[in-house]
């Protein structure tokens, strides 16, 4: 059986648009956002030891937690 079209494989790659990451220069930093009662919760997917998600709708909402602690985010647009 043939295999259904718009149906992702494993191998195929899935695009996302306007996803937020968050991308820290050691994995002990992004560790310690995740343990962050404010910050943590935002937090989706790791992709690895220096970059995770951010939950869809919650960019500013993190970059605001992120200055409050004393953190000084470098904003990226890519469109």
């Amino acid at each position: 059986m043939p295999p259904q079209k718009n149906k992702p494989t494993s191998a195929a790659p899935l695009l996302h648009n306007q996803l937020t990451l968050i991308e820290v220069a050691e994995p002990e930093i992004l560790d310690a956002l995740k343990m962050d009662r404010k910050i943590g919760p935002l937090l989706a997917t790791r992709l690895s030891d220096c970059v995770v998600v951010v939950t869809p709708g919650n960019a500013d909402t993190v970059i605001k937690h992120l200055r409050k602690a004393g953190h000084t985010p470098k904003i990226l647009e890519v469109r």
